[in-house]
This record gives C-alpha cells, structure tokens and sequence, in this order.
C-alpha cells in the first residue's frame, strides 16, 4: 500500500516540480530583459579595445629590451636581472626567452582579450625596464670595462 500511495505522490508531484523550473527559468529570463531595457549606460564601453599603435609599442619594447641587455651586458660591471636568463645570456637566448614567453600573448592578442589600459599597464612596465637598462648602460660606460 506504502508503494502505491509512494508513486501516485511521485505522479502527481514531478509535473508540478517540473513547471516550477520552467517558471523560473521563464522569470528569471523576464528579469534579464527588464534589468537590460533599464539599464543607464547601455551603449557605454567599459574595456576599451587596444590600438595598433599599443602593440606596435609594446613590440618596440619588447625589442628594445633585448637590445639594451644585450648592449649592457658587454661591460663587466652588468648583469641580467631575471633569474630566467642566468648573469649572461646570450642574444639568442634573450630572443628565444622574448619569444616563448611573448608567444601566447602575440597568439591572443587579437581575441579582445587585453583592454585598452591593460597593455597600457604592460607598455608602462616595458618602458621602465628600457629605460632603467638605458641608464645602467649609461653608468656603466663612465665606470666599468667593456669586455
């Protein structure tokens, strides 16, 4: 008797549980709707998409970082900063190192992932490096010995 009255609730039941998840999927969608149509700022962008001109920068940084660690590196008074690269790499070694680790973001960087003032974020700490390797090769020149 227990299992009759078991399944005729399961019966009677599962239909109404059924369309209590379809109302809510159908109101929860309602919502959407309404919170879009009222929203303020609908046409505003938030993530700016980068330019060109940010990724022509950030490649030149990038080169011109190899560039002056390779200069800086033939005075013995200099070594490299990133433990990555060991005191003296090579130049192909710097380049290969840019390489791989610039690669996902080389493969990436037109998927729309980077905003606008995250490359900014990156081409501000690219210039710092390049500028700090300018200035170490400029002490280096009055104070240490080519090699």
């Amino acid at each position: 008797m227990a299992k009759h009255i078991t399944l005729l609730l399961i019966l009677v039941v599962a239909p109404l549980l059924q369309s209590n998840s379809l109302q809510v999927e159908a109101d929860a969608e309602l919502i959407r709707i309404a919170e879009e149509k009222d929203r303020i700022f609908k046409d505003l962008e938030w993530n700016e998409q980068t330019t060109d001109i940010q990724w022509y920068l950030f490649y030149g940084l990038q080169a011109a970082d190899v560039y002056s660690t390779y200069r800086g590196l033939k005075y013995n008074c200099i070594i490299e900063g990133n433990p990555l690269l060991g005191d003296r790499p090579t130049l192909p070694h710097m380049i290969t190192h840019k390489t791989v680790f610039l690669a996902p973001i080389w493969m990436l960087q037109n998927e729309g992932i980077y905003t606008k003032r995250e490359l900014n974020t990156y081409n501000t700490m690219a210039g710092l490096v390049v500028y700090n390797n300018f200035r170490l090769l400029e002490k280096a020149k009055a104070r240490c010995i080519k090699r």
